[in-house]
């Protein structure tokens, strides 16, 4: 549905020129949740607004459905935004807010009032249509804007951190009603956020970027469980990052050795590693317990201390090169402790930094 191709996005003129964008190319599949992930600064929303005609790229170009639409402004482009504010109409009804796209399109009465009947039952706010926009919650003003943006059936709808200013709860509730919209619509949703269990529980495909790049596209479990770079490693959810010594690689398995000799076949996700020291990502979830004398020891570290999280435990272990380790445990070892930390070598990558 959207191809990104070799976009560049300057601002300014000259040395004081920031550079937001840099030969980005990506592919959004039609009919796909897309979500775009990163920390703030790293050029995510500034390809949004590219997509949506509020910038225009200062290299490169994007194909809308197969048309480059370079040459649109935002209201020629099929695609709908829903802002972080939900700049919503507050004198309005829910009704008229959803409606206003529509009238603004000139299309007939019957199909508009049509059209206000759909989305409320859509977003299931049929009850609310007479109500002003300023008297519902935030979780209700977030359905009316989602509403509205989907009355005129765009090709993509653009969601620029919809869901930053609701509370835990609230999100959570959101998160499953707007996977729920997509699925119901067929509509692209292009969706941008920093929160990483946000963007892992919603999408089937996540973009992770950095310093206006594209650090890796895929699926939220391959983003997970086969991070490329440390960058990814580290942002994605709870990682340890060990080291360990390359002794060789045939293919996508690289030979690693950990500690005092003992090696496994591991994943990696370059094919330009050198003999000597690489990082290894580790998630806490995989790490088991065993005894430090133990054959099945990968790892040798001290139990520093444990944190109770509910379903279990955080153990904090310093390993004999200095590294912290966290593993999550359904029984901690004392304090001091000396353990053997193992783990399933299909859940380990060589990260390529």
């Amino acid at each position: 549905m959207i191809d990104v191709r070799h976009v560049t996005k300057k601002f300014g003129e000259g040395a004081t020129a920031v550079m937001a964008l840099e030969d980005v190319s990506l592919i959004i599949p039609e009919g796909s949740f897309f979500t775009l992930l990163g920390p703030s600064g790293c050029g995510k929303t500034t390809l949004l607004r590219l997509i949506a005609g509020f910038e225009l790229p200062s290299e490169g170009e994007i194909r809308l459905d197969g048309d480059s639409i370079g040459h649109l402004p935002p209201h020629k482009r099929p695609v709908n935004t829903v802002f972080q504010n939900y700049a919503l109409f507050p004198h309005m009804s829910v009704a008229r807010n959803i409606g206003f796209g529509l009238e603004m399109l000139k299309r007939p009465k019957t199909e508009i009032a049509a059209t206000i009947e759909e989305m409320l039952d859509l977003v299931q706010l049929g009850a609310f249509a007479a109500r002003r926009v300023d008297q519902l919650s935030g979780g209700q003003q977030q359905r009316v804007a989602l509403a509205r943006a989907l009355a005129p059936r765009p090709k993509v709808l653009l969601l620029d951190e919809p869901l930053s200013a609701l509370d835990l709860k609230l999100r959570k509730g959101m998160q499953s009603e707007l996977k729920r919209l997509q699925a119901e619509t067929g509509i692209t949703f292009v969706f941008v956020t920093h929160d990483q269990s946000e963007a892992l529980a919603m999408s089937d495909q996540i973009a992770v970027m950095s310093a206006g790049a594209v650090q890796q596209v895929g699926t939220p479990e391959d983003i997970y469980t086969a991070p490329q770079s440390r960058f990814v490693a580290d942002f994605i959810g709870d990682t340890n990052i060990v080291t360990g010594e390359l002794l060789g690689y045939d293919g996508p398995m690289a030979q690693i050795r950990f500690g005092e000799g003992r090696s496994l076949s591991v994943k990696t996700a370059s094919a330009t590693l050198v003999p000597g020291p690489v990082h290894v990502a580790l998630r806490p979830e995989t790490i088991t317990i065993c005894d430090a004398a133990s054959d099945a020891a990968l790892l040798i570290g001290t139990v520093r201390d444990a944190t109770y999280f509910g379903a279990g435990s955080q153990m904090s272990i310093r390993l004999e090169d200095g590294t912290e380790i966290q593993a999550q445990v359904d029984r901690p070892s004392p304090a001091g402790t000396l353990v053997g930390l193992n783990c399933d070598s299909a859940m380990l990558q060589v990260l390529a930094d």
